[in-house]
């Protein structure tokens, strides 16, 4: 709190601007936690399935995370409007995965104008004194009252800092998961463009020997209505 105070009333506009930008930080973490997709192994999968048309696998490792399993169910589901439906469900992803960053731009943004403007301020403050006082200039007083009106830049560019590296962390994540969901949607209407039948992520596990042996009708059947666009 002697920091606060010797920096003057700046510091606490920055203070809570600094508070805004955690919290914001902190839940956008914690939403990216849970989508750990794409990884190493996922983008090999949707390599192969450009080549081979099985999305079963994909599908079925989307489908384990809940912001990509609308995506997930389009790629292996029966879909007559195929292109337009994947594109709204990544489009609804990535703004879910993008929201709050251009507040965090903002503040990364304002943060060191803030701190240049409490400089200012506390520099027009120590000259008037200097201006009225009657025992003439100082030096001590006038470094004194300089490096306390400092605090406020370095305050302002310290946030701006750590906001930017937050900013480039989740700028990357989500660059990721735009060419993930790009590559798997390719890889989808390419299997259509083929005429290959789509592969559900249930329907990609071993059946037994009775199952696989169903004639095309019971195939067709087996469709969830839920999945039809």
């Amino acid at each position: 709190m002697n920091i606060m105070a010797l920096g003057g009333w700046m510091m606490w506009p920055l203070l809570a601007v600094s508070i805004l930008a955690l919290a914001v930080i902190v839940e956008r973490l914690l939403l990216y936690a849970a989508c750990p997709l794409p990884d190493g192994a996922l983008r090999r999968e949707i390599l192969t399935a450009s080549g081979t048309g099985d999305l079963g696998a994909v599908a079925s490792r989307m489908a384990g995370v809940p912001l990509l399993r609308p995506f997930a169910a389009l790629l292996s589901g029966a879909c007559l409007q195929r292109d337009a439906a994947l594109r709204l469900a990544g489009e609804q992803i990535l703004e879910q995965l993008e929201r709050r960053l251009g507040l965090l731009a903002a503040i990364a943004r304002l943060a060191p104008l803030m701190g240049l403007l409490g400089t200012v301020s506390g520099m027009i403050t120590i000259f008037s004194r200097m201006a009225h006082a009657s025992g003439g200039v100082d030096l001590s007083m006038l470094a004194d009252g300089i490096w306390q009106a400092l605090l406020n830049t370095a305050s302002g560019l310290s946030i701006a800092i750590f906001v930017q590296f937050s900013l480039a962390f989740f700028h990357g994540r989500l660059k990721s998961v735009a060419a993930m969901l790009d590559a798997a949607g390719n890889a989808a209407l390419l299997r259509d463009a083929a005429g290959v039948e789509p592969v559900t992520a249930a329907s990609h596990r071993h059946e037994p020997p009775a199952a696989a042996s169903e004639g095309s009708g019971d195939r067709a059947a087996s469709v969830p209505a839920g999945e039809k666009c």
